[in-house]
């Protein structure tokens, strides 16, 4: 039986399953049992994507407001109640021809391009670290500059290379009234090169005494023991800014990234009575 939309399907798939299950084991269930036909070349991905957005527990930049989903900690999902579980909508294709869409098939066509949207998204932050992981280091170090000037600090300026210790950038940031000094390291870095909690206190010790506010950016990621000593009582705050955070906030502020606007239509019938 071929579900509606890929929610359906993954919904179908883990009470098929009986168990919590990864995003490859629901694709899995889906393709044997026929539930879906995918047409993106990557469609596990575009799986978690989809169920993401319907998890109680994740917070990401678009969620949807009906939550279907748990995602444990091991990366596996389950149903939040699979009791209750039924096709959100009938198993027949949409069809636009028909003179009278119901309530219930409009509101599958938004969550449809709201998916889309998501998964979209997600491919854009998959294009920019692969891009910036792909710049020389120099180069890395010129856009995180430009990043940060575009995101609000003032007079960044690259440091000469191999004079200021870990320092690659460094600026203002204004607060209020007055004005902070910001230094910045930048590491070009693979997914899985992940920064430890000694880089980032040496790098804390290059800059005390002469900055207020550090940040590190990557484009890889951060050990527990990194973060939990970005922020010391005490001592100079460490910005710890990942791969992961770098592409959303390119996103979200438009750094880079252009937006382009679906209008979605509406009409109000009361108009014809007043």
């Amino acid at each position: 039986m071929i579900t509606r939309t890929i929610v359906d399907a993954a919904k179908q798939a883990l009470l098929l399953l009986g168990r919590p299950a990864t995003v490859d084991e629901i694709y899995q269930c889906i393709q044997q049992h026929q539930l879906y036909e995918f047409g993106a070349k990557s469609p596990q991905s575009v799986i978690r994507v989809t169920m993401d957005r319907h998890c109680a527990n994740k917070t990401l930049g678009s969620m949807h407001k009906q939550r279907f989903f748990r995602k444990d900690e091991d990366g596996t999902y389950q149903l939040l109640d699979a009791v209750s579980y039924s096709p959100s909508v009938p198993t027949q294709p949409l069809t636009l021809s028909e003179s009278e869409t119901s309530a219930e098939e409009v509101e599958t066509y938004i969550e449809q391009i709201q998916d889309l949207a998501a998964i979209q998204r997600e491919k854009v932050k998959l294009e920019i670290l692969a891009s910036l992981r792909q710049l020389p280091p120099d180069r890395f170090e010129a856009f995180c500059r430009q990043f940060l000037s575009r995101y609000g600090f003032t007079r960044m300026e690259l440091t000469s290379r191999g004079r200021d210790g870990g320092i690659d950038v460094k600026g203002l940031l204004r607060m209020g009234l007055a004005e902070m000094r910001v230094a910045v390291q930048c590491k070009r870095y693979g997914e899985d090169n992940k920064i430890g909690r000694p880089t980032v206190s040496s790098f804390r010790g290059d800059i005390t005494g002469d900055f207020e506010q550090g940040i590190f950016i990557t484009t890889s990621g951060f050990t527990k023991e990194a973060e939990e000593v970005s922020f010391k009582p005490g001592c100079v705050p460490i910005i710890l800014i990942d791969g992961e955070q770098l592409a959303e906030i390119m996103i979200e502020k438009g750094i880079g990234v252009q937006r382009q606007m679906i209008d979605v239509y509406d009409f109000d019938t009361e108009l014809l009575w007043d």
